[in-house]
């Protein structure tokens, strides 16, 4: 007997097992590392979650499509794998140049490694679900990831807003540096998506050199959303904190 899995099951699982992700994570003091003039950034207020038609709201969905693949690859979760898979794919990335300039982590003999492969990939991602439900001895499961990848390009796209993303790969231990101007009297928001189970961190810095928001724990997702008082550049830092080259998209809105 097959087993067939409705999209709608992998879609509930999603929302279920992972809530979307809490709209702000402001700075009340500077983190250990790096060191930034005490005190938060006076325009570093939180804001309310992404509105229903937005960028932002496609951005959430691919973060939780990040954290549903780092846990799955965690727990060898086919589901959470397929899951993400079915997220990416329904949700469109409209890439763009966005120049950078590079902190060096000070040289790693992993310099050397190749970039991993490039984040908010559906394909690979609907792979790594069917060879993890054949680790596991589900032959069907695995068949039926198959079928839901090959019919991926035909499905209809989620609604809302197609975010802009800038992909790029970060060196080991280094940060890439990024100067945005946002515009005063509304939300803003950045995140980072890693291509794997890579340790990045997203800090946001103002023209005075204050830190104004940051997401720093240990996952491959960095969500930072703050409201500018007025239109202003900011610094928005990637931190690979780990030895090897990581694949990234950034997403600003």
């Amino acid at each position: 007997m097959r087993l067939m899995i409705p999209l709608c099951t992998l879609g509930l699982f999603a929302v279920l097992a992972f809530p979307f992700p809490a709209a702000a994570q402001d700075a009340p003091a500077a983190p250990a590392a790096p060191a930034v003039a005490a005190g938060p950034a006076g325009d570093g207020s939180p804001v309310e979650k992404p509105k229903a038609g937005d960028g932002s709201e496609a951005v959430a969905r691919l973060t939780l499509a990040a954290r549903l693949a780092e846990q799955g690859r965690r727990s060898g979760s086919p589901l959470a794998l397929a899951a993400a898979a079915e997220l990416y794919a329904g949700t469109g990335v409209k890439e763009v140049d966005r120049p950078k300039t590079s902190e060096d982590g000070g040289g790693n003999p992993a310099g050397d490694e190749p970039a991993s492969a490039p984040a908010a990939d559906a394909a690979a991602l609907y792979a790594e679900a069917a060879e993890a439900a054949r680790a596991a001895y589900d032959e069907a499961m695995a068949e039926y990831i198959e079928k839901l990848a090959s019919a991926a390009g035909s499905r209809q796209a989620l609604t809302g807003a197609i975010p802009e993303g800038h992909r790029d790969r970060v060196d080991p231990r280094a940060t890439d540096v990024y100067d945005v101007t946002y515009r005063g009297g509304k939300p803003a928001r950045a995140s980072v998506i890693a291509s794997g189970n890579y340790d990045l961190d997203l800090y946001v810095y103002g023209v005075d050199g204050r830190l104004v928001a940051f997401d720093n724990d240990d996952t491959s997702v960095g969500i930072c959303s703050w409201f500018p008082g007025s239109t202003s550049d900011y610094s928005l830092k990637v931190k690979n904190n780990t030895d090897a080259h990581v694949g990234y998209v950034i997403f600003t809105d």
